[in-house]
């Protein structure tokens, strides 16, 4: 064969290889990254002193407020400004 093939079809298979590699590693990446998200939001709640009751009925009013819609791209970090306001006269009583 022609030795820019054989060339060729060496970087077809490393490139293949390189790509199941990748391809294996990324769940665990994935999954590392869902355990520091959890990790950040348990340090969030415990650092606002937010009783787990507190806490779903925070996540309620976020919903309410939203109108269970969920659009792509949307900002789920926020949460509207009146839902947060909610919870927060809530905790007061």
């Amino acid at each position: 064969m022609n030795q820019k093939i054989n060339k060729k079809a060496e970087e077809i298979e490393r490139t293949k290889a390189k790509i199941a590699e990748l391809q294996a590693l990324l769940p665990e990446l994935e999954r590392e990254k869902t355990g520091l998200e959890n990790t950040e939001i348990v340090r969030l709640v415990r650092s606002a002193n937010i009783a787990p009751g507190e806490v779903a009925a925070f996540i309620e009013a976020i919903k309410k407020g939203r109108g269970n819609t969920r659009s792509p791209g949307a900002n789920d970090n926020a949460a509207p400004p009146a839902a947060r306001q909610e919870v927060f006269e809530n905790d007061e009583e």
